[in-house]
């Protein structure tokens, strides 16, 4: 079997508008994972609280508990030497509202990258500002890129991601609290499988699991296969490894060379 080249740990917890007792749970994750992942994956608003669920208003949010919050996430990155992406609200400059984004912690603890959600739901705009670009961080010699939720369903994002040589794809999701069938269950996760297979990617993709949670958090090989996946409901993590297999990336390579060629010629 050929030696991992990264694993992945994508964990889920029940978010709340405390940023400090969301970096509980997210340093206690870090903790368990780190001695056996490279990187530790977080739903969205997982540590500043999702906007809309838990937070009705930014009127006396407290930042200055937010960033205290980054603080102790970037002191368990340091202590295990391991990479964490978890969602946020980022302050906003004066006059704008925050952004929904993701952070990306290097093992060193310093905030290797920040992406900004680009495609808000017309709630979601009631409380944040629209992002403009797309993100692409190296973890471990791996071109990885970065998604929030609604983001999902735009399939222009994800071959976006791939046609610049992204090979895993983070999306971090909240997708949870609703009364009844939440449509979402039936439809991201074999969305998902449909575009690792399209695209040629791993997906990590991490969700928040208040009650009501949509699907569990879970992951998808770039053969389109189900991975691992956590328990519905229940805080924890599972994890992952993307093997250094150099065969099976030139196969992958040559399946989005031929998918690429084929495009242009249908377009020509």
């Amino acid at each position: 079997m050929s030696a991992p080249r990264l694993t992945v740990a994508t964990a889920q917890f029940a978010i709340t508008p405390r940023p400090a007792r969301n970096a509980d749970a997210m340093v206690s994750l870090i903790r368990r994972a780190s001695p056996a992942a490279d990187v530790i994956h977080f739903p969205e608003g997982a540590l500043s609280g999702y906007a809309g669920q838990q937070i009705d208003s930014w009127q006396g949010y407290d930042w200055s508990a937010l960033e205290a919050g980054h603080q102790r996430i970037a002191a368990a990155c340091r202590e295990g030497s391991t990479w964490a992406v978890y969602g946020t609200a980022h302050s906003a400059t004066e006059g704008r509202l925050p952004n929904n984004s993701v952070v990306v912690v290097a093992p060193d603890g310093e905030r290797a990258a920040r992406y900004d959600k680009r495609c808000c739901s017309q709630r979601e705009l009631r409380y944040f500002d629209s992002g403009g670009d797309p993100m692409v961080v190296e973890i471990a010699g791996m071109r990885c890129g970065f998604l929030l939720c609604l983001e999902w369903s735009f399939p222009q994002l994800w071959q976006a991601y791939a046609e610049v040589g992204v090979e895993l794809l983070f999306l971090s999701s909240y997708a949870a609290g609703l009364a009844g069938k939440h449509l979402h269950g039936d439809v991201v996760p074999p969305t998902l499988q449909g575009y690792a297979f399209t695209n040629s990617l791993f997906i990590s993709a991490s969700n928040a699991c208040n009650p009501q949670q949509a699907f569990a958090s879970h992951w998808v090989k770039r053969s389109g296969r189900r991975g691992a996946a956590c328990r519905r409901h229940r805080r924890g993590f599972i994890l992952n490894a993307i093997a250094d297999d150099p065969d099976k990336d030139a196969f992958y390579a040559m399946v989005r060379r031929f998918r690429r060629d084929a495009m242009v010629r249908l377009e020509t």
